[in-house]
């Protein structure tokens, strides 16, 4: 929410700078994010008066004005395109001082402009920092005497607030103001107008025929209005909210609802069928035509306000079109009201439509400072319409306005806030907050909570604005007592720890994504899972983007690396621990998974060789090396997974069952992500990674006698895998062979057969080998290798 500082003025007459009104907020529980313009964007910008404009002779673009200060008149060269005489404008004199947008401080100076001599500089919003306009000058009121300073009419600094949930109160400047006066003692006043009333009666009849729809309805009539464009303060108050300007009658209504919180609507009164204001719920599909100019089907239960024939509203979300006010519009009639907030909630998301107005609705208006907010609309669109105030209004009040009364013991609150404040301290507390307060006996109070306050429903929520008001910063601090917990850690816990600390150093980093995707995701990644599960949906999704539990960390990942690709990283070597969860055999199932994955280059560039891409044998290696370190055993075999590139891909097994897959992601997955790279991944189950035996090690002392190493180049059929043969090898293997490796692999294109290069590392510990023994053994080993059928023929 965006709020300038003047609003709240208002209704507070404190001094303080932004940065105190902003630290006392935040102090408050109130967040404030940010300051627009906290200190002045110019100065000696007065208000000049055009005296003639003509052409420049020595630039087409270019304009001579003449312009005066009120006292003395000075020549201009301006490039503005709307620069004409008569205009009132924002004169920088030579002197002044502009803030550019790298907030940079730009004084003003003579300067001479293709041969003519230019005595300051004409402003446009954007040049003050007061709008993003740029397009032109900035027109002020013509009324506006030259020479008259603009600083107190053009700065107001705008405060950038986020609001929890609970603080529906503070969404105007009422109820920033009230917050402020609490807390710094002051009193809120209320503007003051009067409305002076025609003899013409209103003529508009109110039937209400849902009352649990609405607590409380007035609407008044504004006869012979003149609607057009906004003065240039209401202009400016409206962008400074974050809103566009409409036209005079709509941006009023806007300045009341972030004045007073109170959110109001203005209907053309002669587009009100049958002079009748209906408020019901919807009980069928309805078609309405917004303001917006999108036809929606309504859903039932919506409030409607609706004339004799059709709906002119939804209400506390959005108009309609056909009652929007126009330029032909002479009679307005203004709404306010507190409907029921959980119909709004609930019309708003069916709708995915929330507006400044329903997020007040949905949180809860102050029924009883709604007369007051109305009147001072009208007089303001009196003021800007001139237009005159029908006599009379329509009104009612289905619901029993009745404020809560909630006891709240002082020794209780005391207690829980470490605080010891006295029965009289508590009570002046509750006054400052404009709770009205009762003394039941020497230990409680019976508090009246204002009908405002929506947060504050039981004692705790007393005790918390107790705290609040005190000010958290000044209760004391006692050391806290210590007792450490005798519960040991889950070894999940523990082992996901050690995973992180693991990929770390291997140069992964870690992503987070959310549990809830949508279902198309899910479609995409439907063939890693068993035919026999079905996904989790989520009871109350906001959207369908966020309507089932993840059934993979696959697809998360993949639109993480997309928006990676995006911004021009395109190597990334990640790793995700989350849970998956579906539906076996009427159960709900929840796994642990930890996924890889790896995309661009294998290595960071370096200026003495070029980095490769990285591939199948980057993830599967990196694999290795996490089961190395985990001191864990398992193998790797091929797969057929739709989802995996055929060929580039395995299953990940251990005692006798599959624990994790990885692979190349196939190309038309990738495509549905619009990924163009190539794109590798693995996903492993951790409950059974977890339970994976740890591999025998014994220490040995450093070898103090040479090895001797032999080649060994075999052909083997395609199919082959590489690790039948290693294990084929250590089946075979002697105390002397110390280590076997694959040093070289030739696959020749559209082949059957494969060449593959072994080096084998003999070692005796007692005593250096000899050259008879090594060839004795390494044929030996040979020979049984080639025995077990696995070469090519």
């Amino acid at each position: 929410m965006k709020l300038p500082l003047s609003l709240i003025k208002t209704f507070i007459s404190s001094d303080l700078s932004p940065e105190k009104i902003s630290q006392t907020l935040t102090l408050l529980g109130i967040e404030v994010d940010g300051i627009e313009n906290e200190n002045p964007p110019f100065t000696g910008v007065v208000a000049g008066e055009i005296l003639s404009a003509k052409p420049h002779p020595n630039a087409e673009k270019l304009k001579i004005a003449e312009v005066t200060d009120g006292s003395k008149s000075y020549t201009v060269v301006t490039a503005a395109a709307n620069c004409r005489a008569g205009m009132r404008i924002p004169f920088a004199k030579v002197g002044a001082v502009l803030t550019g947008s790298d907030g940079k401080e730009i004084r003003i100076e003579k300067a001479t402009l293709r041969g003519v001599e230019s005595f300051g500089m004409f402003c446009s919003g954007a040049d003050l920092r007061i709008s993003k306009d740029e397009s032109g000058l900035l027109e002020l009121p013509v009324e506006m005497k030259a020479g008259a300073d603009l600083l107190p009419l053009l700065w107001d600094p705008v405060f950038e607030i986020s609001l929890t949930p609970n603080l529906g109160h503070c969404m105007s400047a009422l109820g920033l103001a009230r917050e402020l006066a609490a807390s710094l003692q002051e009193k809120i006043r209320h503007p003051k107008f009067s409305l002076k009333e025609a003899k013409k009666p209103l003529d508009i009849a109110l039937k209400i025929k849902d009352e649990k729809a609405i607590s409380r309805y007035m609407g008044r009539l504004v006869d012979n209005v003149t609607i057009g464009p906004s003065p240039l303060w209401l202009k400016l108050f409206v962008e400074r909210c974050g809103m566009k300007s409409i036209n005079n009658a709509v941006d009023a209504a806007n300045y009341i609802m972030m004045q007073w919180g109170q959110p109001l609507h203005v209907y053309d009164c002669d587009k009100i069928e049958g002079n009748t204001v209906e408020v019901s719920l919807s009980h069928s599909k309805t078609s309405f035509l917004g303001l917006d100019e999108i036809k929606r089907e309504l859903p039932t239960n919506a409030i409607l306000i609706s004339d004799k024939k059709k709906p002119i509203a939804i209400a506390g979300i959005l108009g309609s079109l056909d009652s929007a006010v126009s330029e032909k519009t002479t009679r307005i009639l203004i709404e306010a009201a507190s409907f029921n907030p959980e119909l709004i909630r609930s019309a708003s998301k069916h709708l995915g439509l929330r507006t400044e107005s329903s997020q007040r609705f949905e949180k809860g208006v102050d029924p009883t400072s709604l007369e007051e907010a109305l009147s001072h609309a009208c007089q303001l669109l009196i003021e800007l319409t001139g237009g005159e105030l029908a006599k009379g209004s329509i009104e009612a009040t289905p619901t029993p306005l009745h404020p809560k009364k909630i006891r709240c013991r002082i020794q209780r609150a005391n207690q829980l806030l470490g605080t010891k404040l006295s029965f009289t301290e508590a009570e002046e507390i509750f006054e400052r907050l404009t709770f009205k307060t009762k003394a039941e006996n020497k230990e409680s109070l019976l508090v009246e909570v204002p009908l405002y306050r929506k947060d504050v429903a039981t004692e705790i929520d007393l005790i918390e604005e107790i705290a609040r008001i005190y000010g958290y910063n000044n209760i004391e601090k006692s050391t806290p007592k210590y007792s450490g917990s005798t519960i040991p850690h889950d070894p999940l816990f523990l082992f996901e720890n050690k995973l992180r600390q693991t990929l770390s150093g291997l140069g992964f980093q870690e992503f987070l994504n959310c549990d809830l995707q949508s279902p198309k995701l899910f479609e995409s990644v439907k063939e890693l899972i068993s035919s026999k599960t079905s996904p989790l949906k989520a009871i109350h999704s906001k959207s369908e983007e966020y309507s089932i539990l993840r059934t993979s960390l696959l697809p998360g990942l993949l639109e993480s690396a997309k928006r990676n690709i995006d911004q021009k990283n395109q190597t990334i070597h990640a790793f995700e621990i989350g849970c998956i969860h579906f539906a076996q055999e009427k159960k709900v199932v929840e796994i642990p998974m930890l996924a890889l994955l790896l995309i661009g280059k294998s290595a960071e560039t370096h200026w003495g060789h070029k980095p490769t891409d990285v591939d199948f044998f980057n993830l599967k290696g990196s694999l290795e090396t996490l089961l190395d370190r985990l001191k864990a055993k398992a193998a790797f075999e091929p797969s057929m997974h739709l989802s995996f590139h055929p060929g580039r891909q395995a299953d990940l097994r251990a005692n006798n069952h599959t624990i994790g897959s990885l692979g190349e992601v196939h190309p038309n997955l990738l495509a549905q992500f619009d990924i163009k790279q190539k794109l590798y991944y693995a996903e492993i189950n951790l409950f059974d990674l977890i339970k994976l035996p740890e591999a025998q090690r014994r220490m040995t002392p450093l070898a103090q006698f040479p090895a001797s190493e032999r080649d060994w180049t075999v052909t083997l059929p395609y199919k082959t895998p590489i690790a039948h043969i290693l294990s084929a090898i250590q089946k075979h293997a002697t105390p002397l062979l110390e280590n076997v490796e694959l040093i070289d692999l030739y696959t020749p294109q559209n082949g059957d057969e494969k060449n593959a290069t072994f080096r084998f590392t003999y070692r005796d510990l007692l005593k250096t080998i000899s050259f008879e023994e090594v060839e004795n053994e390494h044929g030996k080993l040979l020979e049984k290798v080639s025995s077990e059928k696995l070469l090519a023929k």
